[in-house]
């Protein structure tokens, strides 16, 4: 009985020394992230760069790409091609002067003592002028399809410098929005940090629960990780952007945030249909591809007219001494196919079968430049409209933030609060960003369907 009383007293005793001593916070077993290695584009030699490392805007990337671009290049050789074309056919309505020559020397051999007598060389020369006179406008009929053609050559020229210019901004904006949507990511990891430190404070305090120190770290981690997403989409746009400007993608490139001049545009879709019909490079190309098709018919039509032509020149010949015979001459030559087989009914039915593809392709053209400026005009009008949505956004996901972490610190709210709080500043901020770049990108486009020239 004494044993049991002395062992109960011990118990006790025990027991009231551990209740004076405070038990040590439960911490859980984590591995922190490691950091994260900047993402470095090894740079080209300063030697072999076309552009200065210095603050570039969307309006400078422009002028860069159009003076790099390779398919710029391209462009502006095939307008110098058909202009070497148009010059070649302009050359039969002009007058022609050519010049001949010829000599011939005679040679035998005596029969049997092997001498060899040369005899005298016959000798030739020729100038003469040529200079058609009339084929029923046919020749002149060809001038005019070339000189066409040209125009269309200069036209697509005009508008391939609109798909760079709008190609280059949009690579600019897509970049800017990259890079903000990185920052945005790196905002993100350094909150879900502070968010560790709140909660293994609590935990260290014994007020805050071990699992809520287990999701901070693991939302922390993933928050690394999207953040290097982030930035590998980041030196892909950047890549893309020099690569789009004719440069080296590993050019080192700084821009100057910048928007598109919110320049005042009829905001009536008809007008700004109208100023596309009428400025817009590819309607202009397509409207003289088709004059070019109507002078093809034409010229197809008279394949088998007659032809005059005049002659006039001098020509000289004899033995050894070229001016012996001196004779000069002048003739009309009329050159007319009667019968040709069916090469003038051939060459029609193509000649026709070219107008109508040039004659609906303008059409579709037209067609695709009305949905051009109508996406362009609905992309501005929603992208207007949704910014100042993100900016309210932003702001109350940040108030939201402000006040979870409040309330978790208070211990009032459960950490999941402040993860929901969290994520939705994140998204509001990555609306944001999206929001701007699209409002960016949507007047720049609508710059290019109405035509508007990419540089002043």
């Amino acid at each position: 009985m004494i044993k049991r009383f002395l062992t109960i007293l011990a118990t006790s005793g025990i027991g009231v020394i551990a209740m004076g001593q405070q038990t040590p916070p439960v911490q859980p077993k984590t591995v922190d992230p490691p950091k994260l290695v900047p993402l470095v584009v090894p740079s080209l030699p300063a030697k072999n760069q076309v552009i200065a490392n210095a603050p570039l805007s969307a309006s400078e990337a422009v002028k860069v790409a159009l003076a790099h671009f390779p398919q710029v290049a391209i462009a502006r050789a095939n307008v110098l091609a058909a202009h070497g074309q148009e010059i070649q056919t302009a050359a039969a309505l002009n007058p022609t002067v050519s010049i001949t020559g010829s000599g011939q020397l005679s040679t035998s051999i005596k029969a049997g003592n092997g001498l060899v007598v040369a005899a005298p060389s016959d000798v030739s020369g020729q100038i003469a002028l040529n200079q058609l006179v009339f084929d029923f406008n046919r020749t002149r009929d060809m001038v005019r399809q070339s000189q066409a053609l040209e125009r269309a050559s200069s036209k697509t020229y005009d508008q391939t410098l609109q798909d760079v210019a709008l190609q280059t901004k949009q690579d600019f904006y897509s970049y800017v929005q990259a890079k903000q949507q990185s920052t945005v990511q790196e905002a993100n990891v350094k909150s879900r940090q502070a968010q560790v430190d709140l909660t293994q404070a609590t935990v260290n305090a014994g007020t805050g629960e071990p699992s809520d120190l287990v999701t901070a770290k693991t939302l922390l981690s993933q928050g690394v990780i999207t953040w290097s997403q982030a930035q590998i989409a980041e030196k892909n746009a950047l890549i893309k952007l020099a690569t789009d400007m004719g440069i080296d993608p590993r050019t080192p490139i700084n821009i100057e945030p910048s928007t598109e001049t919110n320049v005042t545009l009829p905001t009536d879709l008809n007008t700004l249909v109208d100023l596309g019909l009428k400025q817009r490079p590819s309607i202009l190309s397509g409207i003289e591809s088709l004059r070019a098709a109507g002078y093809a018919v034409s010229v197809a039509r008279k394949t088998d007219v007659p032809s005059i032509s005049f002659q006039a020149g001098f020509q000289a010949e004899g033995r050894s001494n070229p001016l012996d015979t001196e004779t000069g001459f002048v003739a009309l030559t009329l050159n007319w196919t009667l019968i040709d087989g069916g090469l003038r009914a051939g060459s029609v039915i193509t000649a026709k079968a070219n107008q109508t593809v040039a004659a609906e392709t303008l059409r579709q053209t037209s067609q695709s430049v009305v949905q051009d400026i109508s996406n362009a005009l609905v992309a501005v009008q929603a992208t207007r409209q949704q910014i100042p949505v993100a900016d309210a956004e932003v702001a109350n996901a940040q108030e939201g933030i402000r006040l979870s972490e409040g309330r978790y610190r208070a211990g009032v709210t459960t950490f999941q609060e402040v993860i929901t709080a969290q994520a939705a500043l994140v998204q509001a901020q990555t609306d944001q960003v999206n929001a701007v770049a699209a409002l960016a990108i949507a007047l720049s486009s609508l710059d290019h369907a109405i035509g508007k020239w990419p540089v002043n």
